[in-house]
């Protein structure tokens, strides 16, 4: 959790709360749960954050064909809009509700992108869409679009998530 210092990345971004944008990026990508999924979150600054998966036969939930189990777009989707709702306060922002609508299978490599649409003091709700860009060619690409809320008020001193991981 942030202790109230302004750190800043290589390029001098930070929040006001005093997690960068590196520092997010970092957290993020350095989850086990994304790494088991190849998720990795790409950008995350000012209430936007984008990310990817990289599609393998582990996401598949059918043997014969490669479609990807619902919560392989659910996944990239919370931990994509879970980076935009960091990146307003400056240190990890816990799911309250999340909702999901799917909107085709997923069978390629997915992107994600997020954008906050309200932070209020106590909870930030996001926007989130997923897509698949080398898709069969047909429709838009879109897989599924979802909205979460994240609680952006300060965390408890013993909550188990901040950015620098307890290192």
């Amino acid at each position: 959790m942030s202790d109230g210092d302004s750190d800043s990345d290589e390029d001098g971004d930070s929040d006001e709360d005093g997690g960068s944008d590196g520092d997010i990026l970092d957290y993020f990508n350095r989850s086990p749960y994304r790494d088991l999924l190849d998720i990795e979150v790409t950008e995350a600054a000012e209430g936007r954050a984008a990310g990817r998966l990289r599609f393998g036969e582990k996401h598949s939930s059918n043997r014969r064909a490669a479609i990807a189990q619902g919560g392989v777009a659910f996944s990239l989707a919370d931990s994509v809009a879970g980076a935009a709702a960091t990146s307003l306060v400056g240190f990890p922002t816990p799911t309250i509700d999340f909702r999901i609508d799917y909107l085709a299978p997923a069978t390629d490599d997915l992107v994600a992108t997020a954008e906050a649409v309200r932070e209020g003091g106590e909870t930030a709700v996001v926007d989130v869409e997923v897509v698949q860009p080398e898709g069969d060619g047909s429709g838009d690409g879109k897989v599924a679009v979802g909205r979460g809320v994240y609680k952006t008020s300060d965390l408890p001193d013993d909550a188990p998530w901040d950015l620098d991981q307890g290192e």
